[in-house]
């Protein structure tokens, strides 16, 4: 039989084959092999009624997003929350820079706008001009529906803090009841409302429901890390071909910042991930 693992929990992967769900586990050989069923795979499994089915082989992925870890990915939606909790556009552009290094298309959504409407505004602005379809959204009122039209067809990744309002954004695309969690008072951080990672599902969208967090560690050399900023594309006239955009003179990246072409914000974040790339030297 073939299918789509939809949920790993507890060492059982849970496969959606055509109407039907089917619980298996993989078969002993994975663990000699590089290949661990994640959730979003294309899988062959065998089932007999009434006993566990084993997933017996993975097709090929036409990529894997690491954090969260599924595949078979069309869109990354990066989930920007204006507070409760206040967001962290580091992490956030850490997290663009993953997906752009899977090859995975990312899409912007700055959540929770009606508790600070300038703010709103403001994020929305920076990813947009950055070259990000970007969508400012409250559950106060329809402004999901762009985005559900936007979502139609996709099989896409939710990613962002514990708290950014992942669930309920889930729960609004596909109609249905998603566990929502609270934003801790005390600590002004999202509590863990998905324990583990699962595809949540319509007639047309797939969206991987994933556990949030707080930081990342990117596996990338800091020299290609320009190459995952977008918005540096276009500006192509360094003076030396190998520019990083940091310190060196007659640099266009620069340039652009000062005239206001390049988001400020982003440009910083950038330094400050180049640094700490820099400073790590594993790649």
């Amino acid at each position: 039989m073939i299918g789509k693992i939809i949920k790993l929990t507890g060492g059982f992967y849970y496969i959606k084959s055509g109407d039907k769900i089917f619980e298996t586990r993989a078969r002993g050989n994975f663990r000699h092999s590089k290949v661990t069923p994640i959730v979003g795979d294309d899988v062959e499994f065998k089932y007999e009624e009434k006993t566990l089915g084993y997933i017996e082989k993975v097709y090929p992925r036409k990529n894997m997003l690491t954090r969260p870890k599924v595949s078979n990915v069309d869109l990354a939606l990066i989930v920007i929350p204006v507070m409760d909790p206040k967001y962290n556009l580091v992490i956030i552009d850490k997290t663009i820079v993953q997906a752009e290094h899977e090859g995975i298309d990312v899409a912007v959504v700055v959540n929770k706008s009606d508790l600070d409407k300038e703010s709103a505004k403001e994020l929305t602005k920076i990813y947009k001009n950055s070259g990000f379809d970007t969508f400012m959204i409250s559950d106060k009122d329809d402004s999901i529906k762009l985005l559900r039209e936007y979502l139609h067809g996709k099989t896409v990744a939710l990613c962002g803090v514990s708290g950014a309002g992942k669930s309920t954004i889930t729960s609004r695309i596909l109609d249905k009841d998603v566990e929502i969690g609270k934003v801790s008072e005390k600590t002004k951080r999202g509590k863990h409302t998905t324990r583990h990672t699962e595809i949540l599902y319509n007639k047309d969208i797939y969206i991987f429901d994933t556990p949030g967090f707080s930081s990342l560690s990117l596996k990338i050399g800091e020299d290609n890390l320009k190459n995952y900023f977008r918005e540096f594309k276009k500006f192509t006239s360094c003076k030396f071909n190998n520019c990083n955009h940091i310190k060196e003179p007659k640099c266009a990246i620069k340039d652009a910042v000062d005239s206001g072409e390049i988001e400020k914000s982003r440009y910083e974040n950038y330094l400050y991930i180049y640094n700490e790339l820099k400073e790590k030297g594993e790649y």
